[in-house]
């Protein structure tokens, strides 16, 4: 059976955890919170290790799942990196672009409160074109809907996928 691992990719706020643990859970996968695998020290010391480790937690969740979801922000050079390490252990990648608006973001809709420095990032990364880049193999809208329906989205598009 071919195992997948499916990134969930957009900017901070966007849903990528939440919607990671749902998707996982719909498709008996497991999930990997990529902010738990942070590394501290330079910027690309850190970014190298944080995904390392994110590739060790994706592969061993995998020893016992045929998916799994990974909630992650992806640069081009991490689209490679996650493509690259996860092909050579047999395993397939499909990105997911999640997008919203900074004003979907930050709605109190969404129960969560940002810091000034995390607003300001939501605007930088979405100006960046997280959740929108061209590597993406699906990109879903997941800014003004309610979250089961970006769910139940999530699941009808990516099964398919998985499945063959």
């Amino acid at each position: 059976m071919q195992k997948h691992a499916v990134f969930l990719n957009g900017a901070v706020g966007v849903g990528k955890s939440s919607l990671g643990r749902a998707l996982a859970a719909a498709l008996g996968g497991a999930f990997v919170d990529g902010d738990d695998h942070g590394a501290a020290g330079p910027w690309y010391a850190s970014s190298f290790s944080t995904s390392r480790a994110i590739v060790r937690a994706g592969l061993l969740a995998l020893d016992d799942r045929p998916v799994v979801v990974i909630a992650h922000p992806v640069r081009c050079s991490g689209w490679i990196f996650y493509h690259r390490r996860f092909a050579e252990a047999g395993v397939r990648t499909l990105f997911v672009g999640l997008s919203a608006t900074h004003e979907e973001i930050l709605a109190a809709s969404r129960n969560r409160v940002f810091s000034p420095a995390e607003q300001a990032r939501i605007e930088v990364m979405i100006e960046q074109g997280y959740g929108r880049q061209a590597f993406n193999d699906l990109l879903v809208d997941a800014g003004g809907r309610p979250f089961d329906d970006v769910v139940r989205h999530l699941v009808a598009e990516v099964a398919p996928l998985i499945a063959g």
